[in-house]
């Protein structure tokens, strides 16, 4: 019980942090399990045209729904090299509110993905 009250609380001190940015970490962003995950599905990631960082952006990605490897493989990770091919841009993975309301996976999203909640 005393651990499930901790962790009540700290949802209820955290409960800003999905509408504001997560928690990046970029070790995690890094690591090397990611190469591992895109080869595996596999990922491709391509560069079109040159993006200025002062513009913002929103890119999309097919299939999605349930099992969004691409979009995160991509733009979650740098498994597919998204801050050599767009130096300048951060990218965030916008995900339902319902991921954010499920216990303990919300702070896996938030510090391993760069998620975001939309609303």
């Amino acid at each position: 019980w005393v651990l499930a009250a901790l962790y009540a609380g700290w949802l209820y001190l955290d409960r800003d942090t999905p509408t504001s940015g997560g928690r990046r970490s970029e070790w995690l962003r890094n690591c090397s399990v990611w190469k591992h995950f895109r080869d595996y599905f596999p990922l491709n990631l391509i560069k079109t045209v040159d993006l200025d960082p002062a513009s913002n952006y929103i890119f999309g990605f097919h299939p999605h729904g349930v099992l969004v490897a691409g979009g995160f493989g991509n733009f979650c990770t740098e498994a597919s090299g998204f801050s050599s091919l767009f130096p300048g841009l951060t990218p965030y993975l916008l995900m339902l509110p319902f991921w954010f309301r499920v216990p303990f996976f919300r702070d896996y999203i938030m510090w391993t993905t760069s998620c975001v909640e939309v609303s």
